[in-house]
């Protein structure tokens, strides 16, 4: 009997599991891919941000978190943008602000755009 209760108490407790996604480790919202609230998830590709662990990336950019200040519940993130097939020297330095809204949105502004607010995709 403890046998079956135990495998129906973890059966039920998977599927909650299979859909918890991580949060990532520069900043609390859920890993994943992101893009603009007003757009959609069906906007152009070029519109995604991807937050990963320890790094942020749009399109075919990657961008390598050197560092993260926390400013109240703002982020500041200081990146280095690398373009596919180039190398780390050939990067740009851009500072990102993230001013997370909840778990599975943020306001993302840098150098280069106005503070847009991303919603989770994936």
């Amino acid at each position: 009997m403890k046998v079956l209760l135990t495998a129906l108490a973890l059966g039920m407790s998977l599927p909650g599991s299979a859909l918890a996604q991580t949060s990532s480790a520069i900043v609390p919202v859920l890993t994943g891919a992101y893009a603009p609230a007003k757009g959609g998830c069906d906007a152009a590709a070029a519109a995604f941000i991807y937050i990963e662990d320890n790094a942020i990336g749009a399109n075919k950019t990657a961008g390598k978190v050197l560092s993260v200040k926390r400013d109240g519940g703002s982020y500041v993130l200081d990146v280095l943008w690398i373009e596919a097939g180039s190398d780390e020297s050939e990067g740009d330095r851009d500072t990102v602000r993230i001013e997370v809204k909840d778990d599975r949105s943020f306001y993302f502004s840098n150098t280069a755009s106005k503070k847009t607010l991303m919603r989770w995709c994936s």
